[in-house]
């Protein structure tokens, strides 16, 4: 099985979820009034894990999902699986932002649950999200690949749309756009073999070096996930390339369930 959960999951109802998240919250305030707000998570997951246990809660924490492709294998941890059928997501930051949702999110569509929900013990006073999806399994199996930008002049470009293609249609759409990019690296032998300092020039003078990835010494590699003003991105790359001694970039943009393969040139 490409996607593995290491624990039984359960779809719940809208009623069900607010049930659970109704008493597990009150756990969560108390724990921040009584222990304060400047603990690591590993803290503040332990006693909830104990607290919602004693008050009769099913929770599983640090539950593994294993993602594998072929010779790729990658691990997640969920924070806390409640009642079967509802991902916490515990943190201890400043704030939470959009990186938090889009990892819940994740969780979500690995474990193919519909209901989550972020915690920050961190913040002055606990900071609370829902995260929900409607998408299920086959609006994830349901993609198309955009190429008619793409030039497949080598090899190389060839077998990297084969590998993004395989890729999707195991696994699916809409899972986090780091682990389509690892798992893209590993088969090009390793993000470390891609990665090359190449030099910004202005007027044909070195204003200094940025960290690329190469397919070799005269095409550069962008995995992205822009949904928004996807132009507007495609004339940064464009600007990018004007600075440098790369002759093109292959480009390929996870933009919801559309994968746009585009070859861009000076």
């Amino acid at each position: 099985m490409p996607i593995r959960c290491f624990f039984e999951v359960n779809e719940i109802s809208k009623s069900e979820f607010h049930e659970i998240d109704y008493r597990l919250m009150r756990h969560v305030f108390d724990i921040q009034n009584e222990l304060g707000r400047l603990y690591t998570e590993s803290i503040y997951q332990k006693e909830l894990l104990y607290r919602c246990e004693y008050d009769g809660m099913r929770v599983l924490t640090e539950g593994e999902v294993l993602v594998t492709h072929g010779s790729f294998r990658k691990s997640f941890f969920i924070d806390a699986l409640v009642g079967g059928g509802v991902v916490y997501e515990l943190k201890a930051v400043e704030s939470l932002d959009g990186q938090h949702e889009s990892q819940l999110l994740n969780y979500l569509f690995l474990t193919r649950l519909q209901h989550g929900k972020l915690v920050n013990f961190s913040s002055p006073s606990v900071q609370h999200r829902f995260v929900t999806t409607g998408i299920g399994s086959a609006k994830r199996a349901s993609f198309s690949i955009n190429d008619i930008a793409w030039n497949e002049g080598d090899s190389v470009a060839g077998s990297l749309r084969e590998i993004v293609y395989t890729l999707v249609n195991d696994w699916g759409i809409f899972l986090d756009i780091n682990l389509y990019r690892q798992a893209i690296f590993h088969f090009l032998s390793g993000e470390a073999q891609l990665l090359s300092m190449v030099d910004i020039t202005v007027d044909n003078r070195i204003i200094g070096s940025h960290k690329m990835h190469l397919l070799d010494q005269k095409t550069g590699l962008h995995i992205s996930s822009v949904h928004r003003s996807t132009e507007a991105y495609r004339k940064q790359l464009i600007a990018m390339l004007g600075h440098t001694r790369l002759e093109k970039m292959q480009w390929i943009n996870f933009c919801h369930d559309v994968i746009h393969l585009i070859t861009l040139k000076k």
